[in-house]
């Protein structure tokens, strides 16, 4: 299970996800977040509603409007909902394990049907997972603005923006879109939905390479998926470091490939005025980069 209560907390709070634990959340009711001034994703609370259908669980402990910022670092706000100094994941939940398996007693029919009715459809759910010292934390992707959690026995509906100045938020927003349809082919159209994230250099060489004439006989030297070096979906993705320098920037991604086993891939990204951070590139390692297998695939 993910909840670890830090044993160094003179008052340890339960994760975000469990129900039934002891409450420490006198002394944050009603607090009302300011952002803080480093940039970041913001993550706006609009609503809440009970966890099981039918229950009823006390309102959560802020108004709407409160706000928690996530970044390369964690997730920062209110408590018990803040997450410094996290590992961050990313993964594809079946229903039985969403809420941190608070439905597995209802059955699959069942769980899909709660699940439904918060918006959340198919059999897997992308997944950023945030553990940090005091607890694991949960956001699931309802939609491209929407993250569910939960607190108490209720969900938590997140309204979810990346801003210009988030470094991370290209490849983080881009990975949970992205394993979102898994299952779906690999095209233009698919790379299309992606390009928010993208540079238009990068845009514009995926573009070339999906018109490039047909080649029968040969195995196309980018083959698989670029975003994940893999044939197939991977167990998790575990977002690494973060290394600024000026107007460029890398995040390191660990692919679980299975078995314990992990490949990394460097995510290059470039600022521009006006944009704010997009990917130009990926470096898969010893010499190898997206643009290089593109390039090889166009040569006559």
């Amino acid at each position: 299970m993910h909840d670890r209560p830090s044993p160094a907390s003179p008052l340890p709070c339960r994760s975000a996800f469990r129900l039934g634990r002891a409450r420490c959340l006198g002394a944050f009711a009603l607090a009302l977040a300011a952002l803080p001034a480093a940039s970041g994703a913001t993550l706006t609370l609009v609503g809440s509603r009970p966890l099981a259908a039918g229950a009823s669980a006390a309102p959560p402990p802020w108004p709407a409007g409160t706000r928690w910022r996530l970044d390369a670092s964690g997730l920062h706000g209110p408590e018990p909902l803040a997450c410094p100094r996290a590992r961050q994941q990313i993964l594809l939940l079946p229903t039985l394990g969403l809420f941190q398996g608070a439905w597995q007693a209802d059955g699959v029919a069942q769980a899909r049907q709660q699940a439904a009715a918060l918006g959340i459809s198919g059999p897997d759910t992308t997944t950023l997972r945030l553990d940090c010292a005091n607890g694991s934390f949960d956001l699931h992707r309802a939609s491209a603005d929407r993250l569910l959690t939960a607190l108490d026995g209720r969900v938590l509906v997140l309204r979810h923006r990346a801003t210009a100045g988030d470094a991370q938020a290209p490849v983080r927003e881009l990975l949970l879109q992205h394993l979102s349809e898994q299952g779906s082919p690999f095209d233009a159209a698919r790379v299309s939905r992606l390009q928010a994230w993208l540079a238009p250099s990068l845009s514009q060489a995926f573009r070339r390479w999906f018109a490039r004439p047909p080649r029968p006989d040969e195995a196309p030297y980018l083959d698989g998926d670029p975003f994940t070096d893999t044939q197939e979906p991977p167990p998790s993705l575990a977002l690494g470091e973060l290394e600024r320098r000026g107007e460029q920037a890398t995040q390191v991604v660990l692919v679980d490939a299975g078995g314990g086993r992990q490949h990394r891939l460097a995510y290059r990204l470039q600022r521009r005025d006006g944009v704010g951070w997009r990917i130009v590139d990926i470096d898969y390692g010893e010499g190898v980069t997206l643009l290089q297998l593109m390039h090889k695939d166009m040569q006559p």
